[in-house]
């Protein structure tokens, strides 16, 4: 019997206690699935995931066939000269574009692209699918919005760098596992940052943005910089160029947009925000926008609504539907909100209609420094592009107007050495400047261009657009 108990002995018994507790958890850490997979350092001509590293320049196309994503904490780099084809699934290329392959990047690190003016970096589909890219074509059978693939999802990222980078044909539809705040069917975003983390932030400069099913851009609680870009076709019957929603910091200024369905670029915040959307809107040219969103009050080119706030100046708006809106139902911060030296030309009578009074659905007021006329009158003088276009009415636009939504070949939205928009630009304001701080090392430092002045984004001094 005395032999029996010392084989349980104080030591024994906790050993056997612990290996039944061992024992009763080890299904536990068997069947348990890991949070996720370690990024692989990138190599190879097809992008696998997750990935993290460098995708190297070359003069071969790299290929996305599924979803790339960047794990938190980890970094993608892809340098200037890449160009990544995405073709989906390559043994099932019939359904292409559809809910079950448009893939895309899902960053939840950091995603930098850095190509330069020589050597941007491409982000598109074959060539094969894009139709005659100069053909002006209705919107429903324009292969820029069939929505081929899903773009950049940064909505878990921290940190998103885009240079000299060209996005174009996405807006693949969600499929049923769609992520939280998306349902099934909606179109992807070009670019989103619905920011999941405290100080995320997000720089976009001199890009490329064309051909977007809805929104190229939403964003969403960050800190942002949008410098030089130019956008194009977005929206296929709705869509802003530019979505900036509740919580953000930042700058919009010397972007082109031309043929954006509803606005080129929008603010809006939300009652009671923790942060309320701060945003400045200055030295843009907005071209022909607001025509394939046809509900009535709205599209147009500048749109600041619900509690918005923000300095709005130095904007050259020619021919689109509406001007600078403060929207009257759900008003932007009046009291926070700033604007002037509004460039404005329209072709038409119904064009500068809408100009040059608070429009419905608007409580925007005219202001002494803007520049306004009758039709035809002020024309900025372009060096290269056609203000001629026959628009119809604000109420039934022309499809002409809905059609003509990109810059044709060698157009260009600089200015004539005598432009009356010359000098009539505001500069006594800063920007918000909210990614001043940011610095990667020896890689990227933002470029904030301050207030211009002359009116839109090409600057006679050199400054502003470089595209």
């Amino acid at each position: 019997m005395r032999q029996f108990h010392s084989l349980f002995t104080p030591a024994a018994a906790l050993l056997l206690a612990t290996g039944a507790l061992l024992s009763s958890c080890e299904n536990l850490i068997y069947v348990a699935a890991p949070v996720s997979t370690v990024g692989q350092a990138f190599s190879g001509d097809t992008l696998r995931s997750p990935i993290k590293g460098t995708i190297a320049g070359r003069a071969n196309p790299y290929y996305m066939i599924g979803d790339v994503t960047v794990n938190d904490g980890d970094t993608l780099l892809i340098q200037a000269g890449v160009k990544i084809l995405v073709i989906g699934k390559p043994k099932s290329t019939a359904t292409f574009g559809q809910a079950t392959n448009n893939p895309g990047f899902v960053v939840n690190g950091v995603l930098l692209s850095l190509g330069t003016k020589a050597a941007p970096v491409v982000m598109t589909i074959n060539d094969n699918l894009k139709g005659d890219p100069a053909a002006v074509v209705s919107a429903a059978t324009d292969p820029a919005f069939k929505g081929y693939w899903g773009g950049i999802n940064a909505d878990g990222a921290s940190l998103l760098v885009l240079r000299w980078t060209d996005i174009g044909y996405i807006g693949g539809p969600y499929g049923a596992n769609a992520p939280t705040g998306y349902a099934a069917g909606d179109p992807k975003y070009g670019v989103s940052m619905l920011a999941k983390k405290a100080n995320a932030r997000l720089v976009m400069e001199d890009c490329y943005l064309h051909g977007s099913v809805d929104d190229f851009m939403r964003l969403q609680s960050c800190k942002f910089s949008l410098m030089r870009n130019r956008f194009e076709k977005t929206g296929k019957a709705g869509g802003e160029g530019v979505n900036v929603k509740a919580g953000c910091l930042g700058d919009i200024a010397y972007n082109t947009f031309v043929g954006g369905a509803t606005n080129g670029s929008k603010v809006a915040s939300v009652a009671a925000a923790p942060v309320q959307a701060n945003v400045n809107t200055y030295n843009n040219t907005y071209l022909n926008c607001g025509y394939r969103q046809t509900k009535a009050g709205r599209g147009g080119s500048i749109n600041y609504e619900v509690q918005a706030a923000g300095l709005v100046y130095n904007n050259l708006i020619a021919n689109c539907r509406f001007g600078l809106r403060m929207r009257s139902d759900d008003q932007p911060d009046l009291s926070k909100i700033k604007y002037n030296n509004q460039y404005y030309y329209g072709a038409t009578s119904y064009q500068v209609a809408e100009f040059n009074a608070a429009t419905a659905g608007s409580v925007t007021a005219n202001q002494p420094n803007d520049t306004r006329g009758t039709a035809g009158t002020n024309d900025p003088k372009f060096q290269a592009a056609d203000l001629t276009t026959a628009a119809g009415t604000t109420a039934a636009p022309s499809t002409t107007i809905q059609w003509t939504n990109f810059l044709k070949g060698g157009g260009s939205l600089r200015l004539q050495a005598g432009s009356p928009a010359l000098g009539k630009g505001f500069t006594t304001f800063s920007p918000v400047n909210a990614v001043g701080d940011l610095r990667v090392g020896g890689l990227f430092t933002p470029t904030v261009t301050p207030p211009g002045s002359d009116a839109g984004a090409y600057q006679a001094d050199g400054t502003g657009n470089q595209q």
